[in-house]
């Protein structure tokens, strides 16, 4: 891959031209910003009925996706699941099998990396070791024929922008991780693309200096206005960066929505198991009135009881998903509960701010609770082989068909 291709090119970019630092685009607006619900908007990234094999393997199988402007949209999953290979066909770095790529309204299918109005920020960040920071940062516009000043004054700005303005006649091996990886954005977002696609950009970093680049992140975004398009398999980054998410598995979507959709809402097991830490009952509808359903989920059970979602009906099998966060935990059994059961407790985690308890109930089953340590004391603390109650209203579980 040449050095142009590695970098990407953007034809909608004119040299010198693009906003200061002093009139950077709108940021996205954080509440009520959902383009997807309003009909009237089109998409500025779409992938149509896309599909990419390699040989007898099929990655990509019937991709169907709208991506909007400004959005900072997550692809996650697990490792082969297509997300990487979804993320480079937008680059230019594969073709699709069959199907579209259109990029606002244009069909971009064919087009070479460098005629794409996309920069690509790789999981390597792929710095050029013998350039200082402010000659990668430029390289792109260098290659686009900018004038000098108008470099100057662009990389000038990128640096400003990432905090990267004393480290600019620097080497790349003079540099940690985190600078590394906000030279590599910088560079990305220098000439000002309509799109900027991000592979696993924070995997080389530590847990704290990661949880801060999130935030960074989102700071840049909202401050350009430019789209992202992030892969991950780190289900918190995506939870915390994106506006949406889509969750793959197999080369297909499982779930696309907000990331408190995802949570509290999940689809499917496989969402519900992805995202998060979950409890799953597995059970029948014994019936459904008043827009709740019953769940007989064991002989000599207590029934459970939560709401019912469209179309259930009686004798169905269903499975219950319940967030060990919405889980109460107690010596006493709670009157006038819906959903009530003992257990022993097994396993104890503290984690400081909270705590997790593993309880085994009377079939066997394995529940995680959570309970938050909000007094420095307390007048009983809750211990292996405890005995104890678990509770959940009815309207915290979520009733699955598949």
């Amino acid at each position: 891959m040449s050095e142009t291709q590695a970098l990407g090119a953007s034809p909608t970019a004119t040299p010198g031209a693009g906003p200061t630092r002093a009139t950077v685009r709108t940021p996205a607006p954080q509440s009520g910003f959902a383009p997807w619900k309003d009909p009237s908007k089109s998409p500025i990234v779409r992938f149509e009925n896309i599909v990419k094999r390699f040989g007898d393997f099929v990655a990509v199988k019937e991709c169907t996706l709208d991506i909007y402007e400004r959005e900072f949209f997550a692809l996650l999953g697990p490792s082969g699941c297509g997300k990487t290979t979804l993320l480079r066909m937008l680059a230019g770095f594969e073709k699709p099998t069959s199907g579209r790529i259109l990029v606002a309204g244009e069909d971009i299918t064919e087009l070479a990396p460098y005629e794409r109005p996309v920069n690509m920020m790789f999981q390597s960040y792929a710095l050029f070791p013998h350039m200082t920071v402010e000659q990668n940062i430029g390289f792109g516009l260098k290659q686009e024929g900018m004038p000098k000043d108008a470099i100057a004054a662009r990389v000038e700005e990128a640096m400003a922008m990432l905090e990267l303005s004393r480290f600019g006649k620097r080497k790349p091996h003079q540099l940690s991780g985190g600078q590394q990886q906000r030279v590599a954005l910088a560079r990305a977002i220098a000439k000002k693309p309509r799109i900027v696609l991000l592979d696993e950009p924070l995997g080389a970093l530590d847990k704290r200096l990661r949880q801060q680049a999130q935030f960074e992140l989102m700071r840049i975004q909202e401050t350009t206005g430019t789209t992202f398009i992030i892969v991950t398999h780190d289900q918190e980054e995506a939870m915390t960066v994106s506006s949406r998410i889509a969750v793959m598995d197999h080369g297909q979507f499982m779930q696309v929505a907000t990331p408190g959709e995802i949570y509290e809402a999940p689809n499917s097991r496989y969402v519900a198991n992805f995202i998060g830490d979950v409890n799953l009952f597995e059970g029948k509808v014994v019936r459904v009135a008043d827009g709740f359903v019953e769940i007989d989920w064991g002989p000599g059970l207590a029934r459970f009881k939560s709401v019912a979602p469209e179309g259930c009906v009686a004798d169905q099998q269903i499975w219950l998903a319940l967030r060990p966060e919405k889980v109460r935990i107690a010596f006493e059994k709670p009157s006038e509960a819906s959903n009530a059961v003992p257990g022993k407790v097994v396993d104890v985690g503290y984690l400081g701010s909270i705590s997790h308890y593993h309880v085994e109930l009377a079939n066997g089953q394995r529940v995680r609770a959570l309970r938050a340590n909000s007094a420095r004391t307390v007048a009983r603390t809750i211990n292996w082989e405890d005995s104890v109650w678990l509770e959940w209203p009815p309207e915290t579980g979520i009733v699955l068909t598949r």
